[in-house]
């Protein structure tokens, strides 16, 4: 289950006839947090926002949310995490890229109020990357990859072996090559704008060979070309996951500004 159904499964759950703890731990830096840190927020928020009796009643759920922290928290480009913890009843994480306050919330319902805001200013990010060969095309909420679409295309030739006996030709390659790779780029631009159609997407990030990145912003279709917030130098020729790695360094810096 990802993120989103968790979200849809945990705003059903109201007037529930047991109290939920609802504990958010974000860090506002650049850099994710350690579990040493996390732990420290933690505690921290216990001793702030529950009484001594409290503090005991919910001893089970906290030493959960402990051992979630020091054993399954995957630090990995994730700056906040989420608890919604209830006894037997009900325990939920989510993690994700961008920063939320820390809060303690003890309610007869999960306290969503901070995340669902944050979806509304962080939302949904789409990630294109393109080369002489081929374009991909993602995704990427919550952290994760949703939607992705690859599409191989005629290769750019960067250089053309001029005949020597063929006078003049030296000067109609770079025009050839030109107009290959803008015929190459324009179909991008089509098979993006595609792509995007019905999502609700907040930016576009554009990854790619330096030399390619102003040209193939310049070629996008309304409304993407106007949704470029920043782009990042990659080859295509690698995982997915760096990738998603790149763009996700770029969208928290974004989202943090």
């Amino acid at each position: 289950m990802d993120g989103i159904e968790i979200l849809a499964k945990l705003e059903h759950l109201k007037r529930l006839p047991f109290p939920v703890l609802s504990v958010y731990l974000g860090s506002a830096g650049k850099s994710t947090p350690y579990p040493a840190d996390l732990l420290l927020l933690l505690h921290s928020l216990t001793h702030q926002e529950l009484s001594a009796e409290e503090q005991n009643g919910w001893k089970s759920d906290l030493l959960k949310i402990e051992e979630y922290i020091l054993q399954s928290f995957d630090r990995a480009d994730k700056r906040s995490l989420v608890f919604f913890s209830a006894g037997p009843n009900l325990w939920e994480v989510l993690a994700w890229e961008f920063p939320l306050p820390s809060r303690l919330v003890v309610l007869n319902h999960p306290y969503l109020g901070p995340l669902k805001k944050a979806l509304v200013l962080h939302g949904r990010y789409m990630v294109l990357v393109v080369d002489r060969e081929k374009a991909r095309m993602f995704t990427v909420c919550l952290g994760k990859t949703e939607e992705k679409r690859e599409i191989m295309l005629d290769m750019v030739p960067q250089k053309v072996k001029a005949k020597k006996i063929d006078y003049g030709r030296d000067d109609k390659i770079p025009r050839h090559i030109e107009a290959h790779l803008h015929e190459h780029l324009k179909r991008v631009a089509k098979e993006t704008h595609e792509f995007a159609k019905g999502k609700k997407i907040s930016f576009l990030l554009l990854g790619g060979h330096k030399e390619l990145l102003p040209k193939i912003r310049k070629r996008l279709l309304y409304p993407q070309n106007k949704m470029v917030l920043g782009e990042f130098v990659t080859e295509l020729n690698v995982p997915l996951n760096e990738i998603l790695k790149h763009s996700k360094q770029l969208a928290a810096k974004i989202t943090s500004a």
